[in-house]
């Protein structure tokens, strides 16, 4: 597949030990008063509503470890992200001048809705942001399905599209979640289905997430060396920043 885009490069607790964030003030969720937080806890912005919404809500809620600001309204329309995100991060750190944000999004939604003009004009939006490291891009080629697929094996080559990545993945996920008879799209992209948390705590099981972000560090690399020829997700730049 010919590229026309260019790589770039509920609410919980705070975790017990800050990693690499200092104490602000954000305003609370209930109400409009202002509280005073413990280390603030990176946000993430995404264009996935169901599958990447409940995925690192459940993360936050089975793990010590890794920790996010995650709200309902940060989580949208895949294709809209190039005009949402920057009004998002906008928000953000309008209340939290030091925050961390991670975008997550995916790569086919690009190239299949036409939006490589788009993609620039937003990445060069914000290149001050992401100069400094406030704002990270991560995003997966095809989709954030092979970021799921990375917890469970390594994978090189190209998946170009959700149908491809999703067939590879199907074998290994679906026997975790109770309805596992279903079609794969059906189930991640189903609220009462991702709701529960059943099929995140067992990708936490085992080491499984260090060994996705392990993998996807070597995915990126062939990409880096063979543009175009290899299926990648930079999703793991929102964890390995919290092994500290």
């Amino acid at each position: 597949m010919e590229r026309q885009w260019v790589m770039e490069n509920r609410e919980l607790k705070a975790p017990k030990q800050a990693h690499y964030f200092t104490p602000v003030a954000e305003k609370g969720d209930v109400g409009n008063e202002t509280r005073d937080m413990l280390p603030l806890a990176p946000f993430v912005v995404s264009g996935g509503k169901n599958t990447e919404r409940y995925y690192f809500i459940h993360v936050n809620a089975l793990s010590s470890k890794y920790k996010f600001n995650i709200r309902p309204e940060y989580f949208g329309d895949e294709s809209a992200y190039t005009e949402v995100f920057p009004r998002r991060i906008e928000e953000i750190l309008s209340k939290n001048a030091d925050a961390k944000i991670f975008c997550v999004f995916d790569m086919d939604t690009v190239v299949k809705e036409g939006l490589q003009d788009k993609h620039k004009a937003f990445v060069a939006s914000l290149i001050s942001e992401i100069g400094s490291g406030q704002v990270v891009l991560c995003e997966s080629m095809p989709s954030f399905e092979f970021w799921l697929l990375l917890h469970f094996a390594d994978y090189e080559g190209l998946l170009k599209d959700y149908r491809e990545v999703s067939a590879v993945l199907a074998p290994y996920i679906k026997p975790y979640f109770k309805n596992f008879d279903k079609r794969l799209k059906q189930l991640l992209k189903s609220e009462k289905h991702v709701q529960d948390s059943g099929w995140v705590k067992r990708l936490l099981e085992e080491g499984r997430l260090e060994q996705a972000i392990e993998r996807a560090k070597v995915c990126l690399e062939r990409e880096m060396k063979e543009e175009g020829l290899h299926s990648y997700t930079k999703v793991f730049k929102a964890f390995e920043l919290h092994v500290g």
